[in-house]
């Protein structure tokens, strides 16, 4: 027998479900990641989720931490067509690090035709640090053997 806690949690959970049903069209994971590289550019591996019984067009791009639009992050394939309940890796690369610098942008996807009065998006954080610069010791000259 459920007892009313168990059943207003279940009805509030329904009731939620219904409600953000088209919030839940598009999955992208992880929310947040993190990596370091000693190149000028440093590339994050995502798992993009159509979650609908149906075929969709995703819209992916880029944001800076403000939710602005910015330039220097690829994201490939830009516009990727799941199968219903499918998921696909695709390739997020922040661009022009120099030594030392850490970025942190966002990623967003989100389907190409929204329906619905709730505009379903999701964004991972990444976080690209790159290593600085690391001299050469100029230790004592070995250049001059048997002195």
């Amino acid at each position: 027998m459920i007892g009313r806690a168990h059943l207003a949690a279940l009805l509030g959970s329904l009731t939620l479900t219904a409600l953000t049903g088209p919030a839940a069209a598009v999955g992208l994971g992880p929310l947040y990641k993190a990596g370091v590289t000693d190149a000028p550019d440093k590339g994050f591996w995502l798992t993009l989720l159509n979650s609908e019984p149906k075929v969709q067009n995703f819209h992916l791009y880029a944001l800076d931490v403000d939710w602005k639009p910015i330039d220097g992050v690829v994201i490939l394939p830009a516009v990727p067509r799941l199968g219903p309940l499918r998921q696909r890796k695709v390739l997020a690369v922040v661009r022009g690090l120099k030594p030392g610098d850490t970025r942190v942008v966002r990623v967003c996807a989100e389907p190409e035709i929204q329906e619905g009065t709730i505009h379903a998006r999701v964004c991972s954080k990444l976080s690209a640090r790159r290593i600085a610069a690391i001299m050469p010791d100029a230790g004592p000259d070995t250049g001059s053997v048997g002195q």
